[in-house]
């Protein structure tokens, strides 16, 4: 998969009522979001920001290798960023963990899926 040296992030959220729809144009993602999966080590650590900044973040760092994986706490809105491979992932008991794991999807489009089967774009 080839990526250019410049990319354009848009970002349009809309609200409706106390769901906020989202679409970012970043690099070919899509990542599925595993409740009760924990990183086993991360190297950043970003407080109070919503999940899909996380995966931006992380999607910026996987340019460069230094993200691979994004961990996020629900309750806290706590995210954590490892360069840990899938296999490294931990089980927990806690739902309000979780791991974003990565998946080429060649829409360009950031898709974010939770534990329900709901998509978010």
């Amino acid at each position: 998969m080839a990526f250019s040296l410049t990319y354009f992030v848009g970002i349009s959220c809309f609200g409706l009522m106390s769901i906020a729809l989202c679409m970012a144009t970043i690099q070919s993602v899509k990542t599925k979001f595993k409740e009760g999966k924990k990183l086993s080590t991360s190297h950043t650590t970003l407080q109070r920001i919503s999940k899909i900044q996380c995966v931006e973040r992380c999607s910026k760092g996987k340019q460069t290798g230094a993200c691979t994986l994004a961990g996020y706490n629900k309750a806290t809105k706590t995210c954590y960023l490892s360069v840990d491979d899938a296999q490294d992932v931990l089980d927990t008991t806690d739902e309000t963990f979780g791991v974003f794991f990565y998946e080429p999807d060649l829409t360009g489009r950031l898709q974010i899926k939770n534990a329900s089967k709901k998509t978010y774009k």
